[in-house]
């Protein structure tokens, strides 16, 4: 028996959740037996890279809050077995949508929600991620996965969920298997000179304070640079911090990048000072391409499941932007670049999208009951 899986995303192609779903489809239909359906809000193209056995649903609207009407009838048309959401606010639409869809007559799949961040942190940083309604409602869905074995505590603890309905499935990273083109930036076509690369929507959590404090005091001792990629509220704090610390010949923000993979190629090593990640997507995103990581153990415990706790990676005390330097300087030796390249292709190789769609169907078949 096939399993027929609808996985609810924003785009099928852009952010961070719609790569995530995109990957995990991927892994789903190399691993056999699972029937996978797209089904999206936006009208974002699917990535190339995507088998043409996943097929892509349209919803036809511009946000996830006007979509239940069309969702319930893709859910009574289509009759999955398991519908898939992602995000607080959009799983809220899928418990709606599936308790609609199954009456009178309707729909009798199973809903599973994802949950990827400590439930505090969403609801600080948007207020549709209700922590509160989160709490009343997850109960009616019939399982729940997280990324990281501390955002799975986190929420079995915050909804009182029986801990059997609660997954562990981390994000997939698929090995890189594009193109390395030009240099992106003219830093880094220096071979001879260390370039640290940092990735984020440069939010008040990605402490790029924190980054800016560290590189000054490596800068002080070695000749760098740091390239700070992404768009976000914090680029004019940041750049100020870089004026005011005089560091605006060795450190740059460039914006937004359609393709980071890129910049973290060609760097030193990739930075994350975060307070807060329930997975840390970018560090296997630059994990994938031989650049080795830094991360601060922040909050929701990603970077320390990713680095499994430094093994992969060198991980630092949150907040403490000296030893966050001492990291960097020490990445600057040849031979612990090299080791941690090494380690990081290995990490991402346990964090394949089989392995994730592997963990997925796991979950769904013995702890969810689902027929396979």
């Amino acid at each position: 028996m096939t399993i027929r899986v609808a996985l609810l995303v924003d785009s099928p192609s852009r952010r961070a959740h719609g790569n995530v779903a995109s990957r995990l489809a991927l892994g789903l239909v190399e691993a056999g037996g699972v029937e996978v359906d797209l089904v999206a809000y936006s009208d974002d193209p699917a990535p190339a890279w995507l088998p043409a056995a996943v097929q892509v649903h349209r919803l036809g609207v511009d946000r996830i809050s006007r979509s239940v009407p069309a969702l319930v009838g893709y859910l009574r048309e289509r009759r999955p077995d398991v519908l898939i959401t992602r995000q607080v606010h959009a799983n809220f639409v899928g418990l709606a949508a599936s308790l609609v869809a199954r009456t009178p007559r309707g729909w009798r799949g199973k809903l599973v929600l994802v949950q990827d961040h400590p439930i505090q942190f969403s609801h600080a940083s948007n207020w549709k991620d209700n922590k509160w309604a989160a709490k009343a409602t997850y109960r009616f869905a019939h399982g729940v996965t997280s990324p990281s074995p501390t955002v799975r505590d986190d929420i079995i603890a915050w909804c009182g969920l029986d801990p059997d309905s609660v997954g562990l499935v981390p994000n997939p990273m698929p090995a890189f298997t594009g193109v390395l083109g030009p240099a992106p930036h003219p830093w880094l076509g220096d071979a001879q000179r260390p370039v640290f690369v940092h990735t984020s929507n440069m939010t008040y959590w990605k402490r790029l304070d924190l980054l800016v404090e560290a590189f000054a005091e490596v800068r002080r001792r070695h000749d760098a640079r740091l390239l700070v990629v992404g768009e976000g509220p914090g680029r004019a704090d940041a750049d100020d911090h870089i004026r005011r610390l005089g560091l605006e010949a060795d450190v740059e923000t460039v914006g937004w990048v359609d393709d980071p993979l890129q910049f973290a190629a060609r760097a030193w090593a990739f930075v994350l000072p975060s307070d807060e990640e329930g997975f840390a997507q970018v560090l296997t995103e630059a994990m994938s391409v031989g650049c080795p990581v830094i991360s601060t153990d922040a909050q929701g415990g990603g970077p320390r499941f990713v680095t499994q706790h430094g093994r992969y990676g060198l991980l630092v005390p949150r907040g403490d932007h000296h030893s966050l330097a001492l990291a960097m300087e020490r990445m600057l030796r040849p031979e612990v670049r090299d080791e941690y390249s090494a380690l990081g292709l290995q990490r991402v190789a346990e964090l394949s999208p089989r392995a994730s769609a592997t963990a997925l169907t796991d979950f769904l078949t013995r702890q969810l009951g689902v027929p396979a």
